[in-house]
């Protein structure tokens, strides 16, 4: 769906070629601006001279760790869950996340994630639930991921909590290049998956949320 201007997207792609070979890359978005990028192996990359928002040099570390056993937690889950639900290779898992900040307004925040291009489970409030017409494996996934309570409080966290701080510190550092943005033409948010999803599978290119107890000390120190 459609993102405002106050408003970050998290745009996350990994291709499995196999029960071995994966990668994960992803990027940031501000409306219809990138703001980071993501690559595999790689550290969350500062696309703009403002991209670090309002968040300290420490703060950033931490999360870049954070960042780091989530994908290295997830590659390994998602290969469990194949050996699980006997899934075929190759495949490709998507996730779309991040909030919507609005003065006045309650806080929007969202985690989508699709296998093979379909929809098919959603973080909504405090617990997953299965996208609507999904297939049964999805509902075993999600059942799987509420028992580890853990893992949904520090995705709460990130999308309650960092995400709007975040964005809010995008907001105001990058005044003058929004400014303009929303100057120009718009350009649909669609158009922007697109092209993402496209330029990643070009080079060969999760969903799992296990983000392990090792990352409990990141988010301690960014709190």
């Amino acid at each position: 769906e459609p993102l405002s201007s106050t408003g970050l997207r998290v745009l996350h792609i990994s291709p499995f070629a196999n029960s071995s070979w994966t990668r994960t890359d992803g990027s940031f978005w501000l409306g219809a601006l990138q703001t980071h990028s993501w690559g595999n192996g790689s550290d969350i990359h500062f696309l703009r001279p403002w991209s670090q928002g309002k968040l300290s040099d420490h703060q950033w570390e931490q999360l870049q760790q954070v960042f780091w056993v989530y994908r290295s937690s997830f590659t390994r889950e998602i290969r469990e869950f194949a050996k699980m639900l006997h899934l075929d290779y190759p495949f490709v898992v998507q996730v779309s996340a991040g909030c919507e900040v609005h003065p006045g307004s309650p806080l929007k925040s969202f985690f989508h994630s699709a296998f093979q291009g379909s929809d098919i489970l959603s973080f909504q409030g405090t617990s997953w639930v299965p996208a609507p017409d999904a297939p049964h494996g999805a509902e075993v996934v999600s059942k799987e991921l509420n028992k580890d309570q853990y893992v949904k409080d520090t995705l709460e966290w990130l999308l309650n909590d960092i995400c709007p701080q975040l964005v809010t510190g995008l907001l105001e550092a990058g005044q003058q290049d929004l400014e303009k943005q929303a100057e120009g033409s718009h350009v649909p948010v669609g158009w922007i998956v697109a092209a993402v999803l496209a330029s990643l599978l070009l080079v060969g290119g999760g969903v799992t949320f296990w983000l392990k107890k090792r990352s409990w000390t990141h988010r301690s120190n960014l709190e």
